[in-house]
């Protein structure tokens, strides 16, 4: 049987990429069975060079300053350009000189010919600006194209700047399958990230460089005969189309992201996150239905400097056992440690089960042949390793390792006689799910080959333990949108192999109300007809104030170049 094969041209204006640009054509040659079948380049001729007077004239004034912004002051690193002329030599280049009719881009016929005799399978656009006509149904799979903006909400551009100035807390990213509609496409993919608020730069580089990948992860698709993967869903979006902000509304932006720059650090130096663990109790099942009991009973107020985060609970001896994060802020690390009730049956006694140099947290419990084992995450280390507790409940000890990469909330599960093991990732460790999989439950787990199955921080990172109802699989998630650890969504597993993963936020559980402990929540973990969960508040600690400052002044310092040393020849 012939291997499959997957034709890719490109479309665009040079042969100079912007970096993301880059990285999406290496991720999508690096696919085995995808070859480049033609570079289209737009050779549109220069525009006449007109005189001083006309380019005043004509110079759009509105839009001057956020103009030159772009152009002296913003710099990305992921819209840094770099010459791909290596990567695609041997690549046929056609040169097109398309026609513009108003603000839209076509081919003219007879290189829509010569296109079509190359045969692509698809077609990447990087240029030609607003494309339409018969170019898009040229390839069988289409003409992909991103769009950095939730197109529900965002069209047109600039990337992540309208956000920004609406507050809002989310910057979207798509790759759609073109249509007529601008920005109103097929989506293929599409993925959620935080609008940092206090920097636009930071935002367009986190959106452009980890949505770059999503085009090779189609094409693995196609090339595993999944020819729906091309299809995608069409976009109803009525949204206005924006367009670059004129003066006034720039000179709002600079001001808003500068005040948003000392807001957050203020924020910093000011209040400190303080967790607790609570009991639940009912299974975790239950917090599916429309108005679950959320009566939580809160543990004693953690000592001062520290909290407690991450409860996952096992029985022994007929006792509640609870293994957490114990967190101190002078140390800047969390260990291992173990509650279990006193005679008055509260959870108070605290034991340290497992600590090292490193920081550990997120002890996740998996309950197998009659032994209980334990995932903590250590990606500090830079791997995943696996224990199990002593016969004598007094310790962690190592099994193996499960993994020789860092995650972040390791969570592992069985599902339809594999297991798997799902977590997150540095520098986005909110926002991109990774998946590695095996046929034992030790291992060796292999990535998922669509790596990171999921971008979207409303509901990626593992938020405490996967359970079963009558509709299947539900997974817990963290949804860090508004803030760190804010509450969990509750995601229903629709698809789940080697090669696929699909799933669907149902609803969202919490801040819990009532309590001190209302301003998040970001694990929730079963134990028997018990739920585990913990809570967040804020609180000032002069302490942690003086830490935090001092960190921020060696970070300047770092930062800050050396004074020349004067006995140096070179200084």
């Amino acid at each position: 049987m012939a291997e499959a094969r997957l034709r890719v041209g490109i479309l665009c204006d040079g042969l100079r990429f912007q970096r993301w640009q880059a990285a999406c054509i290496r991720a999508v040659c690096a696919v085995p069975g995808v070859e480049l079948a033609v570079v289209v380049v737009n050779d549109s001729a220069t525009p006449p060079e007109r005189s001083f007077v006309q380019r005043v004239l004509r110079y759009p004034w509105r839009t001057a300053l956020y103009r030159s912004y772009r152009r002296h002051a913003f710099r990305p690193g992921a819209m840094a350009t770099e010459d791909l002329s290596a990567l695609l030599a041997g690549v046929p280049v056609m040169r097109c000189v398309p026609e513009v009719r108003g603000h839209s881009t076509y081919l003219p016929a007879k290189d829509l010919d010569a296109l079509r005799a190359q045969a692509p399978d698809v077609l990447l656009r990087f240029g030609f600006g607003i494309l339409r006509g018969p170019v898009l149904e040229l390839p069988r799979h289409g003409v992909w194209s991103y769009h950095h903006g939730d197109e529900e909400h965002y069209r047109g551009g600039p990337p992540g700047f309208w956000e920004l100035m609406d507050g809002d807390p989310l910057t979207g990213a798509v790759l759609q399958r073109l249509t007529e509609r601008l920005d109103g496409g097929r989506i293929l993919r599409k993925g959620w990230f935080r609008t940092v608020d206090h920097s636009l730069a930071e935002t367009v580089d986190t959106v452009l460089m980890h949505s770059a990948g999503w085009a090779a992860q189609v094409c693995h698709e196609l090339l595993l005969g999944r020819t729906d993967a091309a299809d995608g869903i069409a976009s109803t979006t009525e949204a206005p189309v924006h367009k670059y902000p004129r003066n006034t509304v720039f000179l709002r932006f600079l001001w808003k992201q500068a005040r948003n720059k000392v807001r957050f650090h203020r924020g910093e130096l000011r209040l400190h996150e303080e967790w607790n663990i609570g009991v639940l109790p009912q299974p975790i099942h239950t917090l599916l239905e429309e108005r679950p009991n959320l009566n939580v009973r809160w543990l004693p107020a953690p000592a001062a400097g520290q909290f407690r985060a991450d409860p996952f609970g096992y029985m022994a001896e007929d006792q509640l056992n609870v293994l957490y994060e114990k967190y101190d802020h002078a140390t800047h690390r969390g260990e291992i440690s173990r509650l279990r009730p006193k005679r008055d049956n509260v959870l108070k006694r605290s034991r340290t089960m497992l600590a090292d140099e490193g920081h550990l947290s997120y002890p996740y419990i998996v309950e197998r042949d009659g032994q209980v084992f334990v995932v903590p995450e250590s990606a500090a280390a830079g791997r995943v390793d696996l224990y199990r507790i002593h016969p004598a409940n007094d310790g962690l000890e190592r099994v193996c390792t499960l993994l020789e990469e860092p995650l972040f909330d390791p969570t592992l599960f069985e599902h339809e006689g594999r297991w798997w093991l799902f977590g997150t990732k540095a520098p986005l460790t909110n926002v991109e799910l990774f998946a590695y999989h095996a046929e034992r439950f030790e291992g060796p787990y292999v990535p998922h080959l669509l790596n990171p199955v999921k971008a979207d921080i409303r509901s990626a990172r593992p938020g405490g333990t996967p359970f079963r109802t009558g509709d299947g699989l539900w997974r817990p998630a963290q949804d860090s949108s508004l803030t760190y650890g804010g509450r969990i969504a509750l995601n229903r597993v629709l698809e789940l192999s080697p090669t696929a993963f699909r799933e669907e936020t149902v609803k969202y559980i919490g801040p819990l109300k009532g309590s001190v402990w209302s301003k998040g929540l970001h694990t929730i973990s079963a134990v028997g007809d018990l739920t585990l969960v913990d809570g967040k508040r804020f609180v000032t600690d002069k302490a942690q104030q003086r830490r935090v400052r001092q960190r921020k002044l060696d970070r300047l310092a770092r930062k800050r170049p050396s004074a020349p040393d004067p006995d140096d020849d070179d200084a």
